[in-house]
C-alpha cells in the first residue's frame, strides 16, 4: 500500500512504465546532447541555440518577436515556438536565423459558458499542450542551448520548459509579462482553489532559471520575496527603431491606402454627418492642394486604442467617456470630432462591437480594425492620442501598447493602476485617469480647453523616448546571457 509497483500479476502498472519513459527519455537526452556537442561540434554549433517559446499567437507577441530577432543580431539561433495563427512581422518571417516550430491550437471554452466547464476542459487542454511542447522541444528541434519562455501562460509551460533544460542541458530564461495566477483570478477570485493551486504551481516550476528578467521593479521585488535562484533583471519594454511620428506626406499617403471614411460607413448610420465633405485628394486629416499638403482646418482627431479584448481591459470606461463627450458637445461648434479607431482581435470583440453599434453618436465615431504588423506603427505614428485601458491582474506589469505609442511620438491616456507610474507620469507625458468621467474630462482638456497641453505632452515624449530603443536596451543589457 503507497509502494510503487513495477508490475502487477506479471504485467507492467501505469506507474512503473512512466518511470522507465522518463528515465529512457532522460537519458537518450543526455547521451545525444553529448554526443552532438562534443563530438561533432564545429559542425553542429556554429552558433548557439535558443527556443523562444511563446504559448499564444507569435504574431500578437510582439515582446518575443523582438527577443527573436534581437537574439539572431547576437549571433544566436533561433527555434520560435507558439501558434501561427496571425502573421509576425517581416523581419522574423524572412530572417533565416529563424524557424518558426508551429503549435496546434488546443480547443477553448468560449467566453460565458459556465466555469465549471472550464474547470473540467482545462486538464486536457493543458495536456494536449504538453504533448505537444515535449514533441517540439525535445523531439523535433535541434537540442537547444537556452530556452527563453514567456510567462505567462504558465502553465504547462513551465514545468515542460523545466524538464527540457534539465533533460537536455539547457539554460533557461524566463521572460516574465505577469503572473499567471492573477489572470486566473479574474476569473474565480483569488482565494479559489484553482487559483491557489496556481500560484502554487507558478512558484514552484518558476523558482530556479538562469536568469528572470521582468517588466517593472515591482515584479522583480516579487520574485525576489519568492526567494527565486538566478539573475534577476528588470528589462522594461522599449519600442523598436521602426516606430516613429510620421511626416504629413506618410500620413497623407497612409491614411489614402486605409481609407478609414468607408470603415466608418461601414460601421456606423449617418456616416457621411460624421466624415464631411471630402475634396479630391484629401483624407480624414490632411488635404493636397496644387502639390502642397496641409492639415485641414476641420479635421477629424484620431484617437487610437490597441486591445486584446480580454477581461482586464474594461471597453465599458472608453464607450461611457464617449457618451460624456457627446452630451457635452451638443450644439458646442468648437468641439472637435473624435474618431477612436480601436485594433485588435480577441474573445470580447464581438460583445463589444454589438454594443458599440448600438450607440447613437454624432460628433463622435468608434470603429474596430485589424491593422498588419506593417500599417500598425505607421497608425500610431499618425494618430493624436493614444488610449490605454489595460488594468494589470497583478498590479506589476504594464502595457507594451503604451510603449509603442511613446515611441511613435504619441502622448496616452492610461486608466490607473499599481506601478503604472514607471511608465506614464501624469501631465508629462501623458494622463492618467480612474474611470470614465475622468476620461472625458482629459478628452475636453486636450481638444477643447487646452489643446497646447497636447502638443506639450507629445513633445516630451518625443524628447524622452528619442534614443529609447529596444534595439539599444537590449545590445545593452542582455548578450552577455547568450554569447560569451
Amino acid at each position: 500500500m503507497g509502494q510503487l509497483t513495477f508490475s502487477e500479476g506479471g504485467n507492467w502498472s501505469p506507474e512503473g512504465l512512466a518511470l522507465i519513459f522518463l528515465i529512457v527519455y532522460v537519458l537518450i537526452g543526455r547521451i545525444a546532447k553529448y554526443y552532438a556537442f562534443e563530438s561533432n561540434a564545429h559542425i553542429f554549433r556554429t552558433k548557439p541555440v535558443v527556443q523562444v517559446v511563446v504559448m499564444g499567437d507569435i504574431g500578437r507577441s510582439p515582446r518575443m518577436q523582438y527577443h527573436a530577432l534581437s537574439l539572431v543580431d547576437a549571433g544566436c539561433q533561433v527555434d520560435f515556438i507558439g501558434y501561427n495563427e496571425t502573421s509576425p512581422i517581416a523581419r522574423v518571417l524572412t530572417n533565416r536565423m529563424i524557424k518558426i516550430r508551429p503549435m496546434r491550437q488546443a480547443w477553448s471554452v468560449p467566453e460565458g459558458k459556465p466555469k465549471i466547464l472550464y474547470l473540467l476542459w482545462a486538464p486536457f487542454k493543458a495536456l494536449f499542450v504538453a504533448l505537444q511542447l515535449l514533441w517540439i522541444m525535445g523531439g523535433v528541434t535541434q537540442y537547444p542551448d537556452f530556452i527563453f519562455m514567456q510567462n505567462p501562460p504558465s502553465i504547462p509551460t513551465l514545468a515542460i520548459a523545466q524538464l527540457i533544460s534539465w533533460t537536455r542541458n539547457a539554460w533557461l530564461i524566463i521572460d516574465w509579462h505577469n503572473f499567471g495566477y492573477s489572470m486566473l483570478a479574474m476569473k474565480f477570485g483569488k482565494d479559489h482553489k484553482v487559483v491557489q493551486f496556481a500560484k502554487w504551481y507558478e512558484q514552484k516550476f518558476g523558482h530556479k532559471a538562469y536568469a528572470h528578467l521582468t517588466v517593472t521593479d515591482k515584479m522583480k521585488a516579487e520574485l525576489a520575496s519568492w526567494g527565486v535562484k538566478g539573475k534577476l533583471i528588470t528589462f522594461r519594454d522599449r519600442p523598436p527603431t521602426h516606430f516613429s511620428r510620421l511626416t504629413i506626406e506618410r500620413q497623407h499617403d497612409l491614411l489614402t491606402r486605409l481609407k478609414l471614411e468607408d470603415v466608418i460607413r461601414s460601421q456606423s448610420l449617418n456616416a457621411d454627418e460624421f466624415i464631411g465633405s471630402m475634396p479630391a485628394q484629401s483624407t480624414l486629416i490632411t488635404q493636397k492642394e496644387d502639390g502642397n499638403l496641409r492639415y485641414r482646418e476641420d479635421r477629424i482627431q484620431l484617437i487610437v486604442s490597441s486591445t486584446s479584448w480580454t477581461e482586464d481591459e474594461d471597453f465599458q470606461i472608453l464607450l461611457d467617456a464617449v457618451l460624456q463627450y457627446e452630451a457635452n458637445a451638443l450644439d458646442q461648434p468648437n468641439y472637435p470630432r473624435l474618431l477612436f479607431v480601436i485594433t485588435g482581435k480577441g474573445p470580447l470583440k464581438s460583445y463589444y462591437e454589438e454594443k458599440i453599434s448600438k450607440l447613437s453618436l454624432k460628433r463622435t465615431r468608434i470603429i474596430t480594425a485589424w491593422l498588419e504588423a506593417v500599417d500598425y506603427p505607421l497608425f500610431l505614428g499618425t494618430a493624436d492620442l493614444g488610449v490605454s485601458l489595460h488594468k494589470s491582474t497583478s498590479g506589476m506589469d504594464l502595457p507594451m501598447k503604451v510603449v509603442d505609442m511613446y515611441g511613435s511620438g504619441l502622448p496616452v491616456c492610461a486608466v490607473s493602476f499599481d506601478c503604472l507610474d514607471e511608465l506614464v507620469h501624469h501631465g508629462v507625458n501623458g494622463m492618467v485617469f480612474k474611470n470614465s468621467s475622468e476620461l472625458a474630462d482629459e478628452f475636453e482638456e486636450l481638444f477643447v480647453k487646452n489643446s497646447s497641453k497636447l502638443q506639450e505632452l507629445a513633445k516630451n515624449v518625443q524628447d524622452e523616448y528619442r534614443n529609447q530603443s529596444w534595439e539599444n536596451q537590449w545590445k545593452e543589457h542582455l548578450p552577455r546571457l547568450f554569447v560569451d
